[in-house]
C-alpha cells in the first residue's frame, strides 16, 4: 500500500467515526452534510489553482463537498429549516471542526490561499491552500501544504495578520482522527481548549 492509499484509508475511517458520532448525537448537522464533489470538480479545482490536492483532502471531498451547505460559508445568508427552531447565534451549521468548517470547492478561491500561494515571504514558491475556515471570509482556519516534496499534505493554521503555523498536523487524516478522538471521548481537542457540545441538534465547539 502506498502512502497516498494509506492516507485515503485513514481519512475515510476517521471521517466515518465523525459521521457516526454526528448521526447519534447531532442529527441535524449530520443530515445537512452535502453530497460528494465529483472527480471532474476536483480536477477543475486543481487546474484553476495550479496545484495537486493532497490525497486525503481529495478523499474527503469525494465523501462530501464541504461540511455544510454552501450558504453556511457566506455572510448573512444562512437559512433556517422551517421545521425546526433556529437561532443564528447558536446554530453552528457547517462549522463542524474545532477550527471551523471545510468549505465547498467553489468557496476555496475566495479564501486566503485560493488561486494564489499562501506562504511566507521567504518561501514564495510554497503552495498553501486554505480549505477550512472559522469565519465566512476564511481569515482564520486551516490550510494544506500543496507544495511538492517534503511537507506535502501537512496541515497548518492561519490567522489574519499572523504568520502561518505550517506543521500542526502531519496530514488531514491525522487531524480528522484527532477530532474523532475528541468527539468520542467528549473532551477538548488537543491544546485548543475547544470541546464538543450539541445545540439545536447541531455540533458546536465551546471552551471546556
Amino acid at each position: 500500500m502506498t502512502d497516498d492509499q494509506l492516507r485515503i484509508e485513514q481519512t475515510v475511517a476517521a471521517w466515518g467515526r465523525i459521521e457516526q458520532w454526528l448521526a447519534r448525537h447531532a442529527p441535524r448537522s449530520h443530515r445537512r452534510l452535502p453530497a460528494p464533489a465529483t472527480e471532474q470538480e476536483l480536477l477543475a479545482t486543481e487546474r484553476a489553482f495550479g496545484l495537486r490536492l493532497p490525497p486525503d483532502l481529495r478523499a474527503f471531498y469525494l465523501l462530501h463537498n464541504g461540511t455544510g451547505p454552501a450558504d453556511d460559508f457566506e455572510w448573512q445568508t444562512r437559512r433556517p429549516d422551517p421545521a425546526e427552531p433556529w437561532d443564528p447565534e447558536t446554530d453552528p451549521s457547517g462549522y463542524l471542526l474545532p477550527n471551523g468548517g471545510i468549505g465547498p470547492l467553489a468557496k476555496l478561491a475566495q479564501w486566503v490561499g485560493g488561486p494564489a500561494s499562501h506562504g511566507d515571504e521567504d518561501e514564495p514558491g510554497r503552495r498553501h491552500l486554505a480549505f477550512a475556515g472559522s469565519d465566512p471570509d476564511g481569515l482564520y482556519g486551516l490550510f494544506a501544504d500543496c507544495t511538492p516534496g517534503p511537507g506535502y499534505g501537512r496541515v497548518g493554521c492561519h490567522a489574519e495578520a499572523e504568520a502561518p503555523e505550517p506543521d500542526r498536523w502531519p496530514s488531514l487524516a491525522a487531524y480528522l482522527a484527532a477530532v474523532a478522538d475528541a468527539l468520542e471521548a467528549g473532551r477538548a481537542f488537543t491544546d485548543t481548549g475547544w470541546a464538543p457540545a450539541v445545540r439545536y441538534q447541531c455540533l458546536d465547539w465551546d471552551l471546556a
